[in-house]
């Protein structure tokens, strides 16, 4: 009988047409013993390496060096060759530096808190969340500026990071999540079209935020909007 070796790699930030353009080169040295495939969800891409032949170390240690490979070529990208959850793995972190986390959530409504806390345990690191949907919510739970508000909308930059801040305060974390964006079908505009996403982390030492564009689907908004922000606070915990 041969021998099957399977091997997932798990990534998050990079779309599956352009994963595959960064590692394009990579990819097409593979040996023929090895198949690669892609393997895209909302918000990451499965790569699963695949060998069949009769000596299973050797098909592994193959595979193994192969893995080595790609993770030169993009180290930022990849989170695990294990586990898929990215809610384990923000867990994992948190536990390790002994830090705590909150979120302040609009667009997503609940789905980062969602994601955090059915991993068993995460009451020792995640302390909750404030479901901000509304634009009082917004100034009263979070001192978000009311000017702000109305002269630049909920879904920009100064107001997700004051959302960020906000919440990080009130609940005395280490670490918070925001979100403010338009998950549609309706409600874009011309400036902020359906799919605009605003995402920051604050952190005991700043605010980070970034835009996103997403489609035009709302439950594939609100997912990848929520794997997106547990990824960009992976990168700085």
């Amino acid at each position: 009988m041969p021998e099957i070796i399977n091997q997932m790699i798990y990534t998050q930030g990079l779309p599956e047409s352009m994963l595959a353009e960064k590692i394009a080169g990579w990819e097409n040295s593979l040996p023929k013993t090895i198949k690669l495939a892609y393997l895209p969800s909302p918000g990451r891409v499965k790569m699963r390496l695949s060998s069949v032949g009769k000596n299973r170390g050797e098909l592994q240690q193959n595979i193994d060096s192969q893995v080595e490979k790609l993770k030169k070529i993009i180290p930022q990208y990849i989170y695990s060759e294990e586990n898929e959850d990215l809610g384990s793995l923000i867990g994992e972190l948190l536990r390790k530096n002994n830090s705590t986390l909150s979120t302040a959530e609009s667009c997503t409504g609940g789905y980062i808190a969602h994601l955090i806390t059915r991993v068993a345990g995460s009451s020792d690191y995640y302390k909750g969340s404030v479901i901000s949907y509304a634009n009082e919510i917004k100034t009263k739970e979070l001192n978000v500026s009311e000017k702000d508000l109305e002269q630049l909308g909920a879904v920009s930059q100064q107001v997700v990071e004051q959302m960020a801040l906000g919440v990080q305060q009130k609940m005395n974390t280490d670490y918070s999540i925001a979100t403010s964006g338009v998950a549609g079908p309706t409600g874009g505009t011309e400036q902020k079209p359906v799919g605009t996403v605003w995402i920051a982390v604050a952190t005991p030492n700043g605010v980070k935020s970034k835009k996103y564009l997403f489609g035009k689907q709302r439950a594939v908004n609100i997912e990848r909007a929520a794997i997106t922000a547990l990824g960009m606070l992976r990168e700085l915990v």
